[in-house]
């Protein structure tokens, strides 16, 4: 998941990556520490990370976690890409998948 959010953010050289999680059926502690990784990275190149419409999983994790304190969380993917002119990041499940 980091690098195929890291490489979507490096190609695209966005100054907002928004992470659609809609689509997301598995999520947990590996997930956040990916999305905390890269926007760490982001954060270091003056650049940053919102997080949009995270699935039922997702937003369970994320509030367990209380992630609101580190991403923006926008229930909606519009309402991201409204206030951000940022990259889209398809929500096809990317946790623990290999990347090509």
């Amino acid at each position: 998941m980091r690098d195929r959010l890291l490489r979507a953010a490096y190609d695209s050289r966005c100054d907002c990556l928004v992470v659609d999680m809609s689509g997301l059926e598995f999520f947990d502690a590996s997930g956040v520490r990916a999305l905390v990784s890269v926007a760490r990275i982001l954060w270091a190149q003056e650049r940053h990370t919102v997080l949009a419409e995270p699935s039922p999983i997702a937003e369970r994790v994320l509030t367990a976690l209380d992630m609101g304190r580190v991403f923006e969380i926008y229930p909606l993917l519009e309402m991201a890409l409204t206030h951000t002119s940022g990259l889209r990041v398809d929500s096809e499940p990317i946790a623990n998948n290999p990347v090509p």
